[in-house]
């Protein structure tokens, strides 16, 4: 009977324990794109926050963290994605650096871990929050210098040239009404 409660007693407590291990890609990464192109990246087990010098603004998307898998999706009234939710799986994990795989586009993302860190997001004074963060950011891509790696063919994008002399007009036909 003792070994019973013993058992009992240990399962309790067991079970009862918060896991606290976590996602290996929660922390600060950043990365250059085969374009030149610099990004980082804040993840969290509720957002990830996104910069590049793509863009001169700052993604914030949800985030749901499932074993080794992330389910993005979008805030309300956030910036969006090209695809309701997106899940990033965790491919191969180092102490400096993570790749993840995109499901839905089945890109690989290597994150390679950063020496700093973000302000908290300060909700009271988000514009002064988004501007000191931009330039912080807009600095260390600056220092990082990423090389644009593309062929002379891969930067070549075809553009459609169209003559607007060459536009129909199409004559609108009213219908009677019965």
């Amino acid at each position: 009977m003792k070994f019973i409660k013993v058992l009992f007693l240990s399962f309790l407590i067991a079970s009862c324990h918060e896991s606290t291990k976590k996602h290996v890609a929660i922390g600060t990464w950043n990365r250059c794109n085969k374009d030149g192109s610099y990004w980082e990246y804040k993840i969290t087990d509720q957002y990830m926050l996104m910069l590049t010098t793509k863009y001169d603004d700052i993604g914030l998307f949800r985030n749901k963290i499932a074993d080794t898998t992330m389910i993005l999706s979008e805030f309300e009234n956030g910036l969006g994605l090209l695809i309701n939710n997106d899940t990033l799986v965790t491919i191969v994990k180092s102490k400096n650096k993570v790749i993840l795989r995109s499901t839905w586009a089945r890109d690989n993302i290597l994150l390679n871990k950063a020496d700093f860190d973000y302000d908290k997001i300060d909700s009271t004074n988000l514009d002064s929050w988004k501007t000191k963060t931009i330039s912080e950011f807009k600095k260390r891509a600056a220092l990082k210098k990423c090389p644009d790696l593309r062929t002379e063919e891969e930067k070549n994008i075809p553009t459609l040239q169209l003559n607007e002399s060459d536009n129909e007009e199409i004559p609108i036909i009213e219908l009677e009404k019965k």
